[in-house]
């Protein structure tokens, strides 16, 4: 009888296969569907406004998205292609009555540097490259063809930012 020694290795992969059999690669719908909208928003907003194509490109490194991911992408596409809605005469005295983060219409929430609108490299985040008052990124601002080398550009860059995809886009309000 021959016995069979498990290596380390081979012992976590066996541990990880019920893990990575409940993540679902995406269905064909979805995918159908994700490339779609990921294209409209590249046509609409330009090629590096939707960053990274999950379908084609995988969520990470050697790793290919799975369905439930594909569909939360896809949704935050679809936001992104959906104009806001002129606010009614209601949710604009609650703007007015909210703390402003600088530019009109923008909420507090969205100033992660506080009133910092410095690009040097100590409001610079080091992994993402996000910059400024609103920590944008430079490809983002690229893509809606915004400047954030001014206070001015970066107010108006984080209202359009925040006029197609709303306050989720940034993580202090929720995002």
């Amino acid at each position: 009888m021959k016995r069979m020694m498990l290596l380390p290795a081979t012992a976590a992969l066996i541990t990880l296969t019920p893990a990575l059999a409940a993540a679902k690669p995406p269905t064909a719908a979805h995918a159908r569907a994700y490339e779609r909208t990921y294209h409209r928003v590249s046509q609409a907003l330009g090629h590096r406004v939707p960053g990274r194509n999950i379908v084609r490109d995988g969520f990470a490194a050697h790793r290919p998205a799975t369905d439930a991911e594909t569909v939360a992408s896809l949704h935050v596409l679809e936001r992104m292609l959906v104009p806001t809605a002129a606010p009614s005469t209601t949710a604009t005295a609650a703007l007015a009555s909210a703390p402003s983060a600088g530019g009109a219409g923008v909420p507090a929430c969205a100033s992660e540097s506080g009133s910092n609108y410095s690009t040097g490299a100590g409001n610079t985040n080091g992994s993402s490259g996000a910059t400024g008052r609103y920590q944008i990124l430079p490809s983002t601002a690229a893509g809606y063809g915004c400047s954030l080398a001014t206070p001015a550009g970066q107010d108006a860059c984080a209202q359009t930012i925040y006029q197609h995809q709303g306050a989720g886009a940034w993580v202090g309000c929720g995002g």
